[in-house]
């Protein structure tokens, strides 16, 4: 099992890595954020889209002024729905989690001290620069910094 920087890691039983989950460097996870971007911008579009169609049916079909039907509405959101688990799965290939779809929030799954953590992003940040144990979610996020002053990760 490789660390966050690419060095051999011991295995720490509080968040154990599991063989069946890609794991990423700093450097890869920066490597692959244009790319990662780009999809979690797209999902945010279409998230956004779904939402704006659920509160416009909710509005206007209750007052029978709808300029589309029922079957219509559901087409449409269909679509979208094909469309954010197209771009989900396409997230999933590269290694990465969505966390939330409207703000764009991504984990990129790594190894620190032995244990697994998430590299944390979303849209709006210009680099990978926050990082969280995989029980603390967002809030717990801290400097990704942190992580290079680790004998472990330096090493």
């Amino acid at each position: 099992m490789k660390n966050i920087n690419g060095a051999d890691a011991a295995v720490d039983s509080r968040s154990t890595p599991r063989a069946d989950r890609k794991y990423f460097t700093i450097a890869q996870a920066m490597r692959a954020l244009p790319l990662v971007r780009r999809i979690a911008r797209d999902i945010q579009t279409v998230e956004m889209q779904r939402r704006e169609l659920i509160q416009w049916a909710g509005t206007n079909l209750t007052e029978k002024k709808a300029e589309l039907d029922e079957v219509e509405l559901g087409r449409k959101f269909e679509a979208l729905s094909r469309d954010m688990v197209r771009l989900i799965a396409e997230l999933s290939t590269i290694g990465v989690e969505l966390k939330d779809p409207a703000r764009g929030l991504l984990d990129f799954p790594a190894i620190f001290e032995g244990r697994e953590i998430f590299l944390c992003w979303q849209v709006g940040e210009i680099n990978l620069n926050t990082w969280h144990e995989v029980d603390t979610g967002f809030a717990g996020r801290r400097s990704i910094n942190e992580l290079n002053r680790s004998p472990e990760t330096v090493g």
